[in-house]
């Protein structure tokens, strides 16, 4: 496989996203801050999760805003996208994870992106 044929198929996926029915499926790549906050709460979901100061401290603000952010997160805990719990270090503070459903998701995204890469590797 090409570097051309893996951004051809990188793209397929992402336009194929939006006419999901499942609106999981469509929630990573709906904007490039849903992408981002959906890293961010991967990358912290087998810790203590991450809270929303987190969120905001760690994202530019030239990508979103505290607003959007929080907007995001409503939206997702609306879904069934993202759980949001109590810290157990800090009881004033709430962590958000993945929900189980969203993060089989993204690990088989991340297996099939792993797959697209080791190809390139594979044949330079």
């Amino acid at each position: 496989m090409t570097e051309k044929d893996i951004i051809k198929e990188k793209k397929r996926n992402i336009y194929s996203s939006f006419f999901s029915e499942d609106y999981v499926s469509k929630f990573l790549f709906k904007s490039i801050l849903h992408h981002v906050i959906s890293l961010e709460i991967y990358e912290n979901n087998t810790l203590n999760g991450i809270s929303f100061e987190t969120i905001c401290s760690n994202i530019p603000k030239s990508i979103g805003s505290r607003s959007s952010i929080q907007s995001i997160l409503n939206e997702a805990l609306e879904k069934n996208i993202f759980v949001k719990e109590q810290s157990q270090n800090d009881k004033r503070i709430k962590n958000y994870y993945l929900s189980h459903n969203f993060l089989n998701m993204i690990n088989s995204w991340l297996k099939k992106e792993s797959t697209f890469f080791n190809k390139i590797t594979l044949e330079n």
